[in-house]
């Protein structure tokens, strides 16, 4: 397969004087591994903020790099070949900017562009259901919708016979707080709910735009039990959309919060209200599965998987997302809920087992989402999950 490079009308026109000395040194080796489209994160010592650059004086090739919120450096590499092991410099950088990726935000939401075309929305506002549904089922704190880079809506919130899913969203379902039973996700359950607070950072960089946003799952009886932080980065990937979606999970309360065994569970997609077979209005067909391990709609039910692509006719176009989970997430690869007959799958760390978060401890989860132009591309699915499990090495160097 030929990849095709980021160009520089479509991200950004680097102009740095040759004179200008390091900031700091950083070694970056790819382990044998060609790289595309690969975001790194960086820990650094040193207190700087805005756009950079890191060069390779060898060679002149350089890659653009922001620094996050967190303080830790995000260098974008469009592409790396796998002999790769140089050191490059991290200067300053001035840049114009050609169409990259872009933050817009509104009363409602942060809505998130890449090259002009729509790619997520996330809902900070209070979406409340259609048609006069119960009042239990509004929702914040999720993303929808989100686009294929032909502008398919992929997602679905408020979906016909589960009101109580939210397209791209984060809920237990099973546990026990305080001895008693708190459902975060069914909502109509009435013990529990998910909602957005505070929205810390909507900004586009030269390596991605990042979203940084605070929600709380709270008990209806008895309020906060965790404070949830997402950051969400979009990159600036031409053929097709690429994010990570990081979650923080705190224990805010003086209880110990326990996520009994179950069937489902966790960081939830909801699919296109096309693949939806009770919504008479929309349905038009049944979406498919495929994951790492092979495994279709009929098999992969509580398998592990390192992956999962959903996809399907939106549009009477094919259109789809392939999820991964990071190597580091708890009980990786992690085990998946695949509903039967609904076009809902989650990730569900529960079907291995009972786990906890106790008071002041933390649950962190990372997924990275790939969204193709069309049929999803196995050369770029198995790049992308080669690179997660044998990350590039980065070192600082003096």
């Amino acid at each position: 397969m030929t990849f095709r490079l980021l160009l520089l009308p479509l991200t950004l026109i680097w102009l740095s004087s040759c004179s200008t000395s390091p900031i700091l040194n950083i070694e970056l080796n790819a382990d044998g591994i060609e790289r595309q489209n690969y975001p790194l994160v960086i820990p650094i010592d040193v207190d700087i903020e805005g756009n950079y650059q890191l060069e390779n004086k060898e060679n002149e090739k350089s890659y653009p790099a922001q620094v996050l919120p967190s303080g830790d450096l995000l260098v974008f590499i469009d592409h790396m070949f796998a002999e790769t092991n140089a050191v490059f410099e991290l200067k300053e950088s001035s840049a114009t900017e050609k169409g990259s990726v872009k933050v817009n935000q509104t009363s409602e939401g942060v809505e998130v562009l890449s090259d002009d075309k729509q790619v997520l929305f996330y809902q900070t506002a209070v979406a409340n259901p259609p048609n006069g549904l119960p009042d239990y089922y509004k929702r914040s704190g999720m993303i929808h919708p989100l686009y294929s880079p032909t502008g398919q809506i992929l997602t679905d919130a408020f979906p016909a016979g589960h009101t109580h899913h939210h397209a791209i969203f984060n809920a237990w379902v099973n546990t026990k707080f305080k001895g008693e039973k708190v459902d975060f996700w069914n909502q109509h359950s009435e013990t529990g709910t998910v909602e957005h607070v505070s929205l810390n950072t909507a900004e586009a960089g030269a390596s991605a735009a990042v979203i940084e946003s605070q929600l709380r799952h709270l008990s209806l009886k008895d309020g906060e039990v965790l404070g949830e932080k997402w950051t969400i980065m979009v990159y600036p990937t031409e053929d097709y959309f690429l994010f990570d979606l990081f979650s923080e999970q705190t224990n805010t309360s003086t209880d110990t919060l326990f996520i009994l065994e179950y069937h489902y569970g966790g960081m939830g997609f909801r699919g296109s209200k096309e693949w939806n077979n009770v919504d008479s209005i929309n349905f038009t067909n049944t979406w498919k599965i495929l994951t790492s391990e092979g495994h279709t709609n009929e098999s992969a039910n509580h398998t592990h998987a390192s992956w999962v692509t959903a996809s399907g006719q939106v549009d009477n176009k094919t259109a789809g997302v392939t999820v991964f989970g990071f190597p580091d997430n708890f009980r990786y690869p992690q085990a998946i809920r695949v509903h039967p007959s609904m076009p809902y799958w989650v990730y569900a760390p529960m079907v291995g087992g009972e786990f906890y978060i106790a008071p002041g401890a933390s649950y962190k989860s990372k997924f990275r989402y790939y969204i193709p132009n069309g049929k999803a591309n196995q050369e770029v699915i198995e790049n992308i999950d080669k690179s997660l499990k044998s990350p590039v090495k980065a070192k600082l160097v003096k």
